[in-house]
């Protein structure tokens, strides 16, 4: 199983460096932003605030009014509630469909089942890989993170601010491990697995940012995950049980449907 991980990791190493290279440097140019961005605080405060709810809370999650100044709305508004977990989604749904699909798409799993491995141990190994790869990526743009925030007066709690960029990985890891259950489950759902996580994440983004703007959509926005991710509140140092148990469901579900699916599918 060691070996299967390795492997996977060893095949994607040139996408991996480019991916954390690209997702550190965006984290990066997003933090040098503010200094300027607070020195302009009241005439884009006066402006952003002037938008309808609806078109506000696409970038701020829910916020009623922001101020650009404070580090808090600024990080929640620009880089976890927005541009981290969309840039992460795309990553952890590409991998979640691919670590499967594509050596199952090149005929190459069933000589990887040949081997001296059970069905479960390949399934389990596959999916390491997944977080393993995901992992690089984030926990490099986390430090980072914590590094240069300080370097450009974004004064909050180093501990606050990683805590805040874990959550946002684990939350954008969800999608891909939606996508790996529907590709491990059934040929029926593989083929949907990558199309449903999309709808889900960002479908979900779109459905709880536009909640603001009619009542309408209210209830069917607390059935969407994004529902529950607050990362200003985790700045903070609030609590966040909703996402506490969405993202202990989701993992116990998707294992679950993944286990059950792949030992018992006929691959072809």
């Amino acid at each position: 199983m060691k070996a299967t991980i390795l492997w996977e990791l060893k095949q994607r190493r040139t996408a991996i460096l480019w991916w954390t290279l690209g997702s550190a440097l965006l984290a990066c140019l997003i933090l040098a932003l503010y200094p300027s961005i607070r020195n302009q605080a009241d005439q884009l405060n006066q402006a952003l605030n002037s938008l309808p709810d609806g078109i506000r809370q696409l970038k701020t999650g829910g916020t009623n009014s922001v101020n650009v100044a404070d580090p808090v709305a600024f990080l929640n508004a620009n880089v976890f509630y927005s541009t981290l977990p969309i840039v992460w989604i795309i990553l952890a749904i590409t991998r979640g469909s691919a670590v499967l699909g594509r050596d199952e798409q090149n005929h190459t799993l069933e000589l990887l089942l040949a081997r001296p491995i059970s069905r479960i141990r390949l399934l389990f190994a596959k999916g390491l890989s997944l977080i393993a790869e995901f992992a690089v990526v984030s926990v490099a743009t986390v430090v980072l993170i914590a590094l240069l925030a300080p370097a450009f007066k974004l004064h909050v709690g180093t501990g606050h601010l990683v805590v805040t960029a874990l959550y946002t990985a684990a939350f954008s890891l969800s999608f891909g491990l939606i996508a790996f259950a529907l590709q491990a489950a059934s040929s029926l759902t593989r083929r949907a697995a990558s199309a449903v996580a999309v709808i889900v994440g960002f479908g979900g983004y779109l459905l709880t940012s536009l909640s603001g703007l009619t009542h309408w959509l209210e209830n069917p926005a607390e059935l969407a995950p994004y529902h529950y991710f607050a990362p200003d509140k985790i700045l903070r140092g609030e609590a966040v049980h909703g996402l506490d148990i969405y993202l202990v469901g989701i993992f116990i579900v998707t294992a679950v449907i993944s286990y059950v699916g792949f030992r018992r599918r006929d691959i072809s």
